[in-house]
């Protein structure tokens, strides 16, 4: 899962659309909360520590780092609690939030670090609007049109996973 996150990370070509958080999360929903954290923190790390761009200020990465673990995390609590189990379109419509939260977190954390470099965190967040705004909407519709059938086949895995 970290190596399918990374390659993701690593071929993105439009700027704040990626499939690391859809890894990460799906993660969680396979693995359970733990390895789903243990996914984000690794890849995040491989990624922050050997980003094409040069590496991040450490700030950053932590705030990377944590928001990607939360991804995993709530990947885990979204299987914990069967809704996998439910109907494709309950699926889209919950992963459709869930991908719009987690993405909203992640960016919140993110340009809070940066605001708090900068010493500007008021301009910094205001700043990130528009960006974050374009990350949280791919991310939904990324979370409803992938991970909604994905759902269904991880969760069938993570049963035969754990028995």
């Amino acid at each position: 899962m970290v190596a399918a996150g990374l390659t993701g990370v690593y071929a993105e070509t439009i700027p704040n659309f990626e499939v690391l958080s859809l890894v990460v999360f799906f993660s969680g929903v396979l693995l359970g909360a733990r390895d789903g954290v243990l996914v984000g923190v690794l890849t995040m790390l491989v990624y922050s520590l050997l980003n094409p761009y040069g590496p991040v200020h450490p700030l950053v990465t932590l705030a990377q780092v944590a928001g990607e673990a939360l991804v995993g995390l709530a990947g885990g609590g979204f299987a914990a609690a069967a809704w996998p189990a439910r109907s494709l379109a309950f699926r889209a419509a919950t992963l459709a939030v869930a991908g719009a939260l987690v993405t909203a977190v992640y960016d919140l954390l993110t340009n809070l670090a940066s605001g708090v470099l900068l010493g500007r965190i008021g301009i910094t967040l205001i700043g990130g609007v528009p960006f974050a705004l374009w990350h949280i909407a791919t991310n939904a519709v990324l979370f409803a049109v992938v991970g909604a059938p994905l759902a269904g086949v991880f969760w069938h895995y993570r049963q035969r996973l754990s028995s």
